[in-house]
């Protein structure tokens, strides 16, 4: 990795880590890097369209989104999407809500921001992202949070839940 870094975006797509944004303590970073995992090398890639750090990232239907963060100066609500094929960044609907520190967590019933820190108070609100409308809506939020939140997701069959 080019560039040593600290609450960067992290996601997983086909054979390939991307590692997005984040700081050196120096400085916020809006460049890209990615891990070939089969040849073991790192590429350079376009940068974010913002620079910014704490935020959440997430692959989903095939593409990279990253979401809020912080920029140095503002808790963000923009939100941006990478297509690894057309190597390209482009911005989609903002976040209701400025989210630092947000999860943010892709499933079969789409992309959802998860809690997160608006710049005064810790959020237990949640946004769901639908990418055919390119609209976020506010859904059921969590019973309360305490700081910063980690996120997964495990399939499950239908029978199971």
């Amino acid at each position: 990795m080019e560039n040593q870094r600290s609450a960067a975006g992290v996601t997983v797509v086909d054979k390939h880590i991307y590692i997005c944004g984040g700081h050196d303590g120096m400085q916020i970073f809006s460049s890209v890097e990615r891990l070939d995992t089969v040849a073991g090398t790192w590429e350079r890639l376009p940068g974010m369209l913002s620079k910014r750090c704490r935020f959440g990232a997430a692959a989903y239907k095939g593409k990279i989104y990253v979401a809020g963060g912080y920029d140095g100066t503002s808790f963000l609500k923009s939100v941006e999407v990478y297509d690894p094929i057309e190597m390209t960044w482009s911005p989609v609907s903002c976040m209701n809500m400025r989210r630092s520190r947000v999860s943010l967590v892709a499933t079969i019933d789409g992309l959802f921001a998860v809690a997160g820190f608006d710049g005064e108070n810790n959020l237990c609100s949640m946004e769901q992202y639908d990418d055919i409308t390119d609209q976020w809506a506010i859904v059921t939020p969590l019973t309360c949070h305490e700081g910063g939140v980690g996120v997964g997701v495990i399939p499950m069959p239908p029978h199971m839940l």
